[in-house]
């Protein structure tokens, strides 16, 4: 007599199914898992259809680049996004998502795709201007008697200032802020009987917050973190607050060191990182590095003598002519990575929001991706 075989209970069959499905799912995470974290361990390189000038610059996970006549956005594997005409002599800067540009006596305002959100003729010669999250604004007229005109993304007009810089040289602007709803100026009184920088700072459309002399040390740069002002000169790095009052317990001492690069976080202390004066000054030959963050303050030393470095996602990357390196904050020597370029390396030119860095082998411009390692 043939024996039938007991059915197996619905709930029983569930649970096999379930255990199956679960065996599955834990081989896809560990998978994931393994390819997430395994470190880069190779650099490719893209040649950008471009030859190397000053005018190439990072613009969020694209380059921008000036051929004397148009701008031209492209992508980091060397595809035109988009093509702007300006003319001859024109200038532009860059945001991550807004360009300001200029030649002669118009400003233009370009969106991230291309697009002119506003343009105009000033009214005077535009010496340059700047970009921020909210605001452009636009140095205007003979040099020391120069008029800061502020206009929005849009070309609302939004703030005017020409008296503050009577007799002075305007050096450079910036904004910064939460939303960039406030701006700071260095400027030159080159009528005094000794060379004085002057900071400035504004809130955007309402008035004049601070007014600071910064002495004859040569400031050179402005960094905003986590609200301080960071005043970078030859000699000290100064700290403001937004409306412009020191603390001087936070002065750091930097004679001798330039600053190439930062990394600055929404949240958590920035890096700073600098490099031996003598080693920029012309021809890039940087063999230190130093990294400041917060009051942390370490010194490294780099394997071959490097033409540029930077800071991005808390590593350190240096490029030499024929390598990449890359260290943590917290290493005590850098890993090597072969540059895959049929010449050496002779410029770096900057880190991309998306991790990609540009450099230049002559006349020819690549970017190339950033190898980076599994966080402990």
């Amino acid at each position: 007599m043939q024996r039938v075989k007991p059915k197996r209970k619905r709930w029983q069959s569930l649970l096999i199914l379930a255990g199956i499905l679960a065996g599955i799912v834990g081989v896809i995470i560990l998978l994931v898992s393994l390819f997430a974290f395994r470190p880069v361990t190779n650099v490719t390189a893209y040649r950008l259809p471009c030859d190397y000038n000053d005018s190439i610059t990072p613009f969020g996970d694209s380059v921008l680049y000036y051929d004397g006549v148009s701008i031209h956005c492209m992508s980091s594997t060397g595809a035109v996004r988009w093509s702007f005409q300006l003319g001859a002599n024109a200038g532009f800067d860059a945001t991550n998502d807004v360009v300001a540009a200029w030649a002669g006596n118009t400003i233009y305002i370009i969106d991230r795709n291309g697009n002119s959100t506003y343009n105009d003729n000033l009214g005077a010669p535009i010496q340059f201007a700047r970009a921020g999250k909210q605001y452009v604004a636009a140095v205007i007229g003979d040099d020391t008697s120069s008029r800061l005109v502020v206009k929005d993304h849009l070309g609302a007009h939004m703030d005017e200032e020409a008296d503050a810089y009577k007799k002075l040289l305007i050096l450079d602007v910036g904004f910064y802020g939460q939303n960039g709803e406030y701006m700071w100026t260095l400027s030159l009184d080159v009528f005094g009987t000794a060379a004085n920088t002057i900071l400035n700072t504004f809130e955007v459309g309402k008035m004049n917050t601070g007014e600071v002399s910064l002495g004859n040390a040569i400031t050179y740069a402005v960094l905003f973190e986590n609200s301080i002002l960071r005043v970078i000169n030859t000699r000290k790095m100064l700290s403001f607050n937004y409306r412009g009052t020191e603390d001087t317990a936070s002065s750091v001492l930097v004679y001798g060191w330039r600053l190439i690069g930062a990394d600055i976080p929404e949240k958590g202390s920035a890096q700073i990182l600098f490099a031996p004066t003598a080693q920029t000054d012309s021809d890039f030959d940087i063999r230190e590095l130093r990294l400041i963050q917060g009051t942390t303050d370490r010194r490294y030393s780099l394997p071959d003598t490097s033409i540029g470095a930077a800071v991005w996602n808390r590593d350190i990357y240096a490029v030499s002519g024929s390598a990449l390196f890359r260290a943590a904050m917290e290493d005590s020597r850098f890993t090597e990575y072969p540059l895959p370029l049929q010449n050496p390396a002779t410029r770096f030119i900057g880190v991309m929001e998306n991790g990609n860095m540009i450099i230049a082998s002559g006349t020819e411009v690549y970017v190339c991706t950033l190898p980076r390692a599994p966080r402990r």
